[in-house]
């Protein structure tokens, strides 16, 4: 580890290239990680509305989590609202 360190504290460009391309690796890997997380988020709506159609074809009642999902949906999209300043 040391080697290393003295390594690229003798060549300063290349750990300019290697802290550039560290930070293209994390990006990458936090585009797929936010990419797989945006369809599971999508993959799950489309159940809840599925599932709505079925109630709404049914005539069955809707529940009342659903309307408890809901405000704590509404508040999340408020919280993140909030804090891009919108």
């Amino acid at each position: 580890m040391e080697q290393i360190v003295a390594y690229f504290s003798q060549h300063p460009a290349l750990f300019a290239v290697a802290v550039v391309l560290s930070i293209a690796v994390l990006a990458f890997v936090l585009m797929f990680i936010l990419k797989k997380v945006v369809q599971v988020v999508l993959v799950a709506a489309a159940f809840v509305v599925l599932y709505a159609a079925y109630l709404s074809v049914t005539g069955a009642g809707v529940s009342p989590l659903f309307g408890q999902l809901w405000q704590q949906f509404t508040t999340a999209l408020h919280f993140i609202s909030a804090l891009f300043g919108h």
